[in-house]
């Protein structure tokens, strides 16, 4: 057992009922929490590739992506030649 864990059930021995009650709702609205947090992220990666999917095609068998990226510097950083 960890020293943060043991000191955590040595304090948890020392409250009374009532104090408890507290430290109980806190615990559980923190599980809840965290579980909503995981389940959230999860969603927003798969809402954030499916968005990225609809853009996605194919690119024509002629496409020369050399000749673009070379046009694209020119056109963006061509004045500072």
């Amino acid at each position: 057992m960890t020293q943060i864990r043991a000191k955590t059930l040595e304090l948890l021995d020392s409250l009374s009922d009532e104090k408890l009650i507290y430290v109980f709702n806190i615990l559980q609205n923190l599980e809840a929490f965290s579980r909503s947090e995981e389940r959230q992220d999860k969603h927003s990666a798969d809402d954030a590739f499916s968005t990225l999917m609809k853009y996605s095609r194919s690119l024509p068998e002629d496409f020369d992506y050399k000749a673009e990226l070379e046009a694209a510097r020119e056109e963006r950083y061509g004045s500072f030649n």
